[in-house]
């Protein structure tokens, strides 16, 4: 039996959320470093402690760069360097009706965010890589979630795990981040001629709009490509959730456009739904499973306490100082945490592979 097949087949999923994207990669990042010395001045290879990884929206670009060997410390300063601009004029909030109206305005016929500036991002992080690359180097099977816009179909692309599906394996992981990131509102579709046959384009919108939590589709891909005797385990990352909700902001329920703010805090609310809902119906899964003799374990990282004002200084476009440290801050603490019940308890998944990891070279 291959030295692989001894251990659990280990599943990593990332959720979506923007610019909260830091958040994932800094929580990943302090965890390396709290259960590993080495990982003060040394990178993990974190990627290749798991056998599948999945990602959404910004979670989609942490998985593709751990899938192909790029270091938390290059995606990290993806988000620090290149937020602002990215994301150039972050929404107003619903309070300021006045600059909201206007930025509402500004932007009827044209997206919020420059879709240029995060390719040009994403294609000094992640180079020309296809899916069929990354598998083929690394032995990482990769699943990224997205929307078909024409046929208003879910869309999940992946790398060549099952050797009978090959669709994507010539998609770039440029563009297919850039498929996965497309938000409603804030990026324009993305257009993407099939690397296969030039005469056929696909309109990709953000996978967010599905599977922003992308678990189940970690769980159900992993019960396809684990032996039934393997034990199937699954790690589960959020992008800060939004604490309780606001009792004043739903004194009159009458909320017009600029309430929902032309529809993204029906987004937000969305993507906080879904990571809440999919991540618990992987779990009764997961337990029912368990109970018909099928090994499987679902873990969410915990995410702890924040205040309404901490929660107010992140978004998903905003870029700014205090958002990006607010983010870093939270996700060490949550990182203590976790660190701090995992030694104290017994042995976890998470600590198996924190305690793990291999090193990445220099140039990654």
């Amino acid at each position: 039996m291959p030295a692989t097949e001894e251990r659990p087949f280990r599943v990593l999923t990332l959720d979506g959320g923007g610019m909260r994207g830091l958040y994932s990669a800094s929580l990943l990042r302090t965890l390396a470093r709290l259960f590993d010395e080495r990982f003060i001045a040394q990178e993990p290879d974190l990627g290749k402690s798991f056998d599948l990884i999945c990602g959404t929206s910004t979670g989609a670009i942490l998985a593709s760069a751990l899938a192909a060997g790029i270091s938390l410390r290059r995606v990290s300063d993806l988000y620090c360097e290149h937020g602002h601009l990215i994301f150039p004029r972050p929404m107003p909030k619903k309070t300021r009706k006045v600059t909201l109206t206007w930025w509402i305005c500004r932007h009827r016929h044209e997206s919020a965010a420059s879709a240029e500036k995060l390719r040009s991002c994403l294609e000094q992080t992640l180079g020309s890589q296809t899916l069929g690359d990354v598998f083929r180097a690394r032995g990482i099977a990769l699943c990224v979630t997205a929307v078909d816009a024409l046929s208003h179909k879910a869309w999940v692309f992946k790398t060549p795990h099952i050797p009978e599906r090959h669709r994507d394996n010539n998609y770039r992981l440029v563009d297919v981040c850039m498929a996965s990131t497309a938000a409603p509102i804030f990026f324009p579709l993305y257009r993407q001629r099939n690397p296969d046959e030039s005469h056929s384009t696909h309109h990709f919108v953000d996978g967010g709009l599905w599977a922003n939590n992308p678990v189940m589709v970690g769980l159900v891909e992993a019960l396809i490509l684990a032996r039934r005797d393997r034990e199937i385990q699954v790690i589960s990352v959020g992008t800060c959730d939004q604490p309780s909700g606001d009792p004043y902001a739903v004194q009159s329920p009458n909320w017009g456009i600029l309430d929902w703010r032309v529809g993204v805090t029906a987004i937000d609310m969305s993507l906080s739904a879904q990571s809440f809902g999919y991540d618990h119906m992987a779990r009764l899964l997961a337990t029912e499973l368990s109970r018909s003799g099928r090994n499987v374990t679902v873990i969410r990282l915990e995410e702890g306490r924040k205040s309404p004002e901490q929660y107010s200084a992140i978004g998903l476009d905003r870029a700014d100082q205090a958002a990006l440290e607010t983010l870093v801050y939270l996700a060490q603490k949550d990182a203590e945490q976790i660190h701090g019940k995992t030694i104290a308890g017994p042995k976890s998944p998470v600590a198996e592979v924190f305690q793990n990891l291999a090193t990445l070279s220099p140039d990654r």
